[in-house]
């Protein structure tokens, strides 16, 4: 699950790197740059940075989720192959995926993906529907991401695994992304190696879950109790709530087009947004969309093997 990474480690012996990376760019005495395959290295003041996918440095791709003892070695042989010790490397950023196969292209998923509480919510759409959605707090350490492998794959001509070819592919992507939110979530630092630690490894798939599962999803149908009376205001939220499940392209268009119009001020907009979260507590759901239970198990089953994975 680990891949992208975002490493700061203390270096001194600059002349010597700089003899093995790729496309090296020496801009002054304290700042250069360059590569070891797809692993960006960055020197400047503040310390050596080293960013990248794990997972592609490892075995070329990132569907295929690593192992715990895949991290541990990939670490290890990005070591050998630049003579940076990573024993002391702090982790900036991290960034857990899976790649999930679904039985529908990933935009009939993604446009059942809701908002999120404290979280904006961003989209991409073209012709073929949602492509991208990412959900980022204001403080910009966490991260949420959905969008269409395939769709990346044959736009960069990457690799594939056989074992997905001709599969859709939507790519879910929880991120760390700054140094605050690792302490804020582990209230300590993280070096390199604790990525490949069983405790820490595990931690890292349960806060991808939590934030996967804390994203409303449309498509739902609602109890009604029938044993109470049912007003006119009660008829017209369960009407709202009801529409918002069942046409949720629509419902979003209309909201955000009633917002760029300035009919809905930017206060009104989060109002409503938090009427939404009170209502989905408040109704019982009855049944889930068929493509979110899909999606749900799916999503469960690839926790769990690679939870599997760090008992074995």
């Amino acid at each position: 699950m680990i891949d992208n990474i975002n490493l700061k480690v203390s270096y001194k012996d600059d002349e010597l790197l700089l003899e093995r990376l790729e496309d090296a760019y020496r801009k002054d005495i304290n700042t250069y740059s360059g590569h070891i395959q797809n692993m960006g290295i960055y020197r400047n003041l503040d310390g050596l940075h080293i960013h990248g996918s794990l997972a592609k440095y490892y075995s070329g791709e990132n569907i295929t989720p690593l192992t715990i003892l895949q991290v541990n070695e990939a670490i290890s042989m990005f070591e050998v192959q630049t003579g940076i010790e990573l024993e002391t490397a702090i982790v900036k950023g991290v960034e857990l995926g899976i790649s999930v196969k679904t039985k529908e292209k990933p935009s009939e998923y993604l446009r059942l993906f809701g908002n999120r509480a404290r979280f904006t919510r961003h989209e991409y759409s073209s012709l073929k529907g949602i492509e991208t959605i990412t959900y980022s707090n204001s403080k910009g350490s966490f991260q949420f991401s959905g969008y269409d492998k395939m769709e990346e794959v044959i736009q960069k001509h990457r690799q594939i695994p056989i074992q997905f070819e001709g599969s859709n592919i939507l790519r879910l992507e929880y991120k760390i992304v700054r140094r605050r939110g690792i302490k804020a979530k582990f209230h300590r630092d993280l070096t390199a190696y604790d990525l490949s630690n069983p405790a820490v490894y595990q931690k890292l798939q349960t806060l991808f879950l939590e934030a996967y599962q804390s994203i409303p999803k449309f498509g739902r149908q609602f109890y009604i109790d029938t044993s109470e009376n049912i007003t006119p205001k009660k008829w017209d939220e369960i009407l709202a709530e009801q529409y918002r499940h069942s046409f949720p392209d629509g419902y979003k268009y209309l909201l955000q087009s009633l917002r760029e119009s300035g009919a809905i001020s930017d206060k009104s907009f989060e109002r409503i947004k938090a009427t939404e979260r009170k209502r989905g507590r408040e109704y019982r759901l009855i049944d889930r969309s068929p493509l979110i239970a899909e999606l749900d198990e799916r999503v469960r089953r690839m926790i769990q093997g690679c939870f599997i994975a760090i008992i074995d």
